[in-house]
């Protein structure tokens, strides 16, 4: 009597629980639209460049150098001087919070004194010192997403539906790692680019994004070239959202939808882009 007492106290804890995840989340999401993602997208890229950094992460660098950071959040043009002066302060910021960027992103890739007999884009050489090498650290998180959108496609057996939804949180996750390791690139001491021939859509929509965000950074912070390779990089950006996007919902049922969420939720760890207003927004899609 007791044992079956307790195998319907357990089956109506489980309704109650699955009554409460209905309620919580949104049954079958809709995909984000071209315009809602590139809106999205500006958002993300602002939040990562200027956002965290600036008022969030390095609230004493900027007290130190406020009319300059104030110069870069109000979208002013700096100067080939002063851009040099900014990266190299920015780049103070990220080196300083290293340890809890590891945390947030086991992708982040630290590189010593790399490239070191190169040019750079603030008139030395190389990047000296231990520092976040955002090319790395996102080609990083470009294989992660590959391998969490491999177990999107080929999740089976009695735990597939499971796997599907981890793997899709996971992918959104990675994708959002991207942009926040790249939106800062532009914003940090650098040396050029080095291309890598795409092997599919995933990897050509990622180095068509990673040409134009390197191009930005030999640009003088807020020029009207550097705002012109950032908008081509968050392109290409909301291009690699729409493939991911589409992947993931041409293999998770309605319920697995429902239990992922979209890309940028709360699930995936997104940034909040409450109250954040991007510099130069993109004209929206028709």
């Amino acid at each position: 009597m007791k044992t079956r007492f307790k195998r319907i106290a357990l089956w109506v804890i489980a309704a109650l629980v699955l009554a409460f995840v209905f309620l919580c989340f949104p049954y079958d999401p809709p995909k984000w639209t071209a315009s809602e993602i590139s809106e999205k997208v500006d958002l993300l890229n602002e939040n990562s460049a200027v956002t965290t950094p600036h008022l969030k992460l390095g609230k004493k660098t900027r007290e130190a150098n406020q009319a300059l950071f104030e110069k870069v959040e109000s979208g002013q043009p700096l100067s080939a001087d002063e851009s040099a002066a900014y990266r190299v302060l920015y780049q103070s910021i990220l080196k300083d919070k290293q340890p809890l960027l590891r945390r947030l992103d086991r992708e982040l890739t630290v590189l010593t004194n790399f490239r070191i007999e190169e040019k750079n884009n603030v008139g030395t050489l190389g990047i000296e010192g231990s520092h976040d090498h955002h090319d790395s650290s996102a080609a990083a998180n470009l294989l992660a997403l590959r391998g969490d959108l491999l177990r999107v496609d080929h999740a089976s057996g009695a735990t597939a539906s499971l796997t599907r939804i981890r793997a899709a949180i996971d992918a959104y996750k990675d994708l959002t790692d991207i942009i926040e390791h790249m939106g800062t690139a532009p914003q940090t001491k650098s040396v050029p680019n080095e291309p890598v021939a795409p092997t599919d859509e995933l990897q050509r929509q990622f180095e068509s994004m990673m040409l134009h965000y390197k191009r930005a950074q030999f640009e003088p912070v807020n020029s009207p070239a550097y705002v012109t390779e950032v908008h081509l990089a968050l392109d290409s950006y909301d291009l690699l959202v729409t493939f991911v996007q589409d992947r993931i919902y041409n293999h998770l049922g309605p319920l697995e939808r429902s239990l992922s969420g979209r890309w940028d939720n709360w699930r995936s760890l997104g940034p909040r882009v409450d109250g954040i207003s991007a510099r130069f927004p993109r004209k929206p899609h028709p």
